[in-house]
């Protein structure tokens, strides 16, 4: 598996940096959507007046596209230097062991702490909770007095 195991507490201090690159990513997908459909749209229109359309018509437009979707592939990287891989519908798996075993700790926007794993070929429908005796003392539920 990988060279690095994180821990539920390391995860926790990139987590911050996880939802502003997020919240990038979600903003940069809308942005491609709207151009790529405002391209079609303007490829429709042209075909059904039938102008003629030189090769180039549409360059500056694809152009942008295929700009953001670099923007897109720089924020994976991102999270890849901090040690994660991002899955579908944003969800964030890190590397870790739990009982001696490999398992990817996995966290998605808007969780605010580290709390779930699954096992390596499992995915998000896999998912387990953190034994409590794994999660520091300042990320476990507060006990009732």
């Amino acid at each position: 598996m990988a060279e690095r195991h994180f821990t539920p507490a390391e995860v926790n201090q990139v987590i911050p940096e996880l939802e502003r690159i997020i919240k990038y990513l979600r903003s940069l997908e809308g942005e491609i959507q709207e151009k790529e459909w405002r391209l079609k749209q303007s490829k429709v229109e042209a075909h059904r007046q039938g102008d003629a359309v030189a090769e180039d018509t549409f360059l500056r437009d694809e152009a942008e596209i295929d700009f953001l979707r670099i923007l897109v592939q720089g924020q994976f990287e991102r999270v890849r230097e901090l040690g994660g891989e991002v899955k579908g519908g944003f969800l964030i798996d890190f590397p870790g062991q739990i009982g001696g075993k490999d398992v990817l700790l996995c966290w998605k926007p808007g969780e605010t702490d580290m709390r779930w794993y699954h096992g390596l070929y499992e995915g998000m429908m896999g998912r387990k909770p953190i034994p409590e005796e794994l999660l520091s003392a300042d990320q476990r539920p507060m006990e009732d007095e």
